[in-house]
């Protein structure tokens, strides 16, 4: 019973416990390796042991709000789903498709250099390859890149090393957490959406051009 696993804990742990139900909740994915920006060096992840150790705790009491916690031991990730299809997080067009390029570099980059975990990589390397499969025809504004790249920072798809997001030398780390939110089955819908955003840009555009030329 999970009153009586969960009054086994001692009163830190117990604490630890409600903050780390709270984090999933707001964040969905939690990874094992996170970057340490004081020791700057890849470290495990002290939050994702702690549920690691008491998981079936964690799976209970979500499974009251109808939620499943789901760990993948290959890539060391977690994640929850709701059973009902509830809280699901519906992405603007911006984000969805700089989620889609850094998918790509993570794949990318993983045929490179043999990863199986996380890549980094630079926020211009990010543009270029948005840029390269036509996802825009210019650099985005910087508003735009840094709104895209926080809201991925806060389901820790992403972690930023340091510097400002909007900056094309600042450093992103892409998590391994990236392949649960596109999986391989989705590639190809997720493609087929970006083509339709970049046929609807260019549609607009065409229409400005006609709208400039008949004001002339």
């Amino acid at each position: 019973m999970f009153i009586e696993k969960y009054n086994e804990l001692t009163n830190a742990e117990k604490e630890n416990f409600k903050r780390l139900v709270s984090m999933i909740l707001a964040k969905t994915f939690i990874v094992n390796r996170m970057y340490d920006k004081n020791q700057k060096t890849f470290k495990y992840n002290a939050d994702y042991r702690f549920i690691d150790r008491n998981i079936e705790l964690f799976r209970e009491y979500l499974s009251f709000a109808g939620f499943k916690l789901i760990k993948d031991s290959n890539y060391e990730v977690m994640y929850i789903e709701n059973e009902f299809g509830y809280n699901k997080k519906r992405l603007d067009k911006n984000t969805t498709i700089f989620l889609y390029g850094l998918r790509l570099k993570f794949d990318e980059d993983r045929e490179t250099v043999k990863l199986n975990t996380d890549t980094i990589v630079s926020v211009s390397d990010i543009i270029k390859t948005l840029i390269d499969v036509g996802a825009y025809t210019k650099k985005p504004s910087d508003i735009e890149i840094r709104n895209a790249l926080s809201n991925l920072i806060n389901f820790n798809i992403i972690q930023k090393i340091d510097g400002i997001l909007e900056k094309p030398e600042t450093k992103i780390i892409i998590l391994p957490s990236i392949l649960f939110v596109i999986t391989n089955e989705k590639i190809t819908t997720l493609s087929k959406s970006i083509n339709s955003i970049i046929e609807e840009v260019e549609d607009e555009e065409s229409e400005n051009e006609e709208m400039v030329v008949e004001e002339e």
